[in-house]
């Protein structure tokens, strides 16, 4: 079994400073930390998945490590838009984060039983993603190389989603990538961010997990043509769990008084005597 957490979009800024003048990001990546860490059982990596920092500067990145730091477990990432992949691999390299060290900016994470490949969607100069030849080649190598269960994370979504803010990138920059995990079946899971909110789709036959930001939401609609309007509020860190050969992905808020609200703990009852009795007469 694996389990892995994701959060996505934290946009950290040098110290002191605040996105938009009212989004307190830094706030919102420690109050993530501290529901992480209470997770039980603790996870065995948390992937961030992109727009690690808002301007894809030294300052931002060192920050951004520091609110990382109280994590009890591994933590890696991906370059979104807003992130500068050749700086992270300088600023990250003594620690686990970016073990890419040259273009394409895209590794592969060997430790667990599902193999995760790292991948860069970031277009030089544009907030819209792009998938070049030389990123594909590498993702094709990685996938030929083994047929271990793997699950790919990346920064924009590589589906429609509805959401016009989302799609003016268009469908053509991951055709080639839904041919390629055509062929791949070991492929069971990939994950994104960029939306600042959550959704659910699929690559071809392959799932697709977008996660809500941990630094604000958008409100967007998906049949009006209208912008997305912001909500300062945390989102909810994923928990992927790669279990019996599949991905089980879902929200996991955790809040800090959960030991007092267990069903067992208010009704006095032991967890044994409570199964048995939602099992009836059924043994």
């Amino acid at each position: 079994m694996t389990l892995l957490v994701q959060i996505t979009d934290t946009h950290i800024l040098p110290p002191g400073e605040v996105l938009y003048g009212e989004v307190d990001t830094a706030l919102h990546l420690r109050q993530t930390v501290s529901r992480i860490n209470r997770f039980r059982p603790l996870p065995d990596l948390v992937m961030v998945t992109g727009d690690l920092v808002e301007q894809g500067d030294e300052d931002g990145y060192r920050h951004f490590m520091e609110l990382l730091s109280p994590l009890g477990m591994p933590v890696y990432v991906v370059p979104g838009n807003h992130d500068n992949p050749a700086l992270m691999s300088r600023v990250f390299a003594d620690t686990t984060y970016f073990p890419a060290t040259a273009s394409p900016f895209q590794y592969a994470i060997e430790d667990f039983p599902v193999r995760i490949l790292a991948l860069n969607s970031r277009s030089e100069g544009s907030e819209l993603p792009t998938f070049n030849a030389q990123r594909l080649q590498w993702l094709q190598d990685q996938l030929e190389r083994s047929d271990k269960p793997t699950l790919i994370a990346l920064h924009h979504p590589p589906m429609k989603t509805g959401i016009e803010l989302i799609d003016m990138g268009g469908t053509a920059w991951f055709q080639d990538l839904k041919s390629l995990l055509n062929k791949h079946e070991q492929v069971k899971l990939v994950i994104c961010g960029h939306c600042h909110t959550d959704l659910c789709g699929r690559i071809g036959q392959v799932p697709v997990y977008m996660a809500q930001a941990t630094s604000h939401q958008l409100v967007g609609s998906r049949a009006l043509t209208v912008a997305p309007a912001a909500l300062i509020e945390p989102g909810t860190p994923v928990l992927h769990q790669f279990i019996d050969g599949e991905f089980l992905s879902g929200s996991n808020a955790w809040p800090p008084n959960l030991e007092q609200e267990r069903i067992d703990v208010k009704s006095g009852r032991s967890w044994e005597d409570l199964k048995q009795s939602m099992r009836g007469s059924r043994s």
